[in-house]
């Protein structure tokens, strides 16, 4: 009888184990299920597209977050295009991400769409925010240069490999793909557990 016991209390005691070593948030697992703790720094990837008001949405919400974890997490933006848009704010992005204007430029971006209701996805727009931004000539010069091709091309390939169907989707550790749910308020406010549960 004592045996018995100690059995069914093993197995009672179990899956509360198992929870405490659970990963907080709601997500879809791509590789292997991390553990908890088990990251001194974490990456955490963005697709994004900047014609998407959840996208934008997201950016409002997460900034205080971002600042918060910038020294533990390694955030990434990987701007991606929809059927007939026009590479422009994109590679104009890569352009100012080469020059350590990245957030500039993508909230310059953000905000000319949905703050002034304007077409981002036009290259004269574009040309014309790139020269109020001071990098005009960069722009210019750089836009079509091999790399800024490649480091399109690989946000695509990337989005196909973690089947990113939607902006934004979220993918943190190359392994935990993040579902928003109904809120994207509710979901921007998780996320913290999720990290805290990965770092160290």
């Amino acid at each position: 009888m004592r045996i018995l016991l100690l059995v069914v209390s093993f197995f009672l005691i179990l899956p509360s184990t198992m929870a405490n070593e659970q990963i907080r948030g709601n997500y879809e697992v791509l590789n292997n299920q991390p553990k908890q703790h088990s990251f001194k720094k974490v990456i955490f990837e963005e697709f994004m597209n900047f014609g998407c008001p959840h996208c934008n949405n997201f950016r409002l919400l997460s900034a205080e977050m971002k600042q918060k974890y910038k020294d533990r997490v390694d955030f990434v933006d990987i701007p991606i295009l929809f059927r007939g848009q026009n590479e422009a704010p994109l590679r104009l992005y890569y352009v100012a991400k080469s020059l350590g204007k990245a957030e500039e430029v993508k909230q310059a971006i953000f905000e000319a769409r949905f703050k002034h209701n304007v077409d981002v996805f036009d290259p004269g727009i574009i040309n014309y925010l790139a020269r109020s931004l001071g990098i005009g000539e960069e722009y210019k010069q750089q836009a079509q240069k091999p790399e800024i091709t490649k480091a399109i091309d690989a946000g695509h390939q990337k989005a196909d490999l973690y089947n990113v169907t939607a902006t934004p989707t979220i993918v943190i550790a190359g392994t935990l793909k993040m579902k928003i749910g109904d809120s994207m308020e509710n979901f921007a406010s998780s996320l913290p557990q999720t990290l805290d549960d990965l770092l160290q």
